[in-house]
């Protein structure tokens, strides 16, 4: 094996990567999922079991997540 040609050898030159806003831009057009953290968040309750038992039951009779069963229920108290 003859190393000397190796002389010639250049790396290519690293690709430029387009600004941050075309990438967004053309993500959004293209329907490209975001790898940004959703906007969700968490929340704990504590309090008497059986209030809490009842809230989960409700959400398992109507087939609802937690979440869409409390936005429910503070829609319909902030109903005049």
């Amino acid at each position: 094996m003859d190393l000397g040609d190796l002389d010639d050898f250049q790396p290519k030159p690293k690709p430029t990567q387009p600004a941050v806003d075309t990438k967004r831009a053309v993500d959004s057009v293209s329907s490209f999922p975001s790898r940004e953290a959703p906007e969700e968040g968490q929340m704990n309750i504590k309090g008497n079991k059986a209030i809490l038992m009842r809230f989960k039951q409700m959400c398992k009779d109507d087939r609802r997540s937690y979440a869409d069963m409390l936005e429910i229920l503070m829609d319909r108290f902030e109903k005049p």
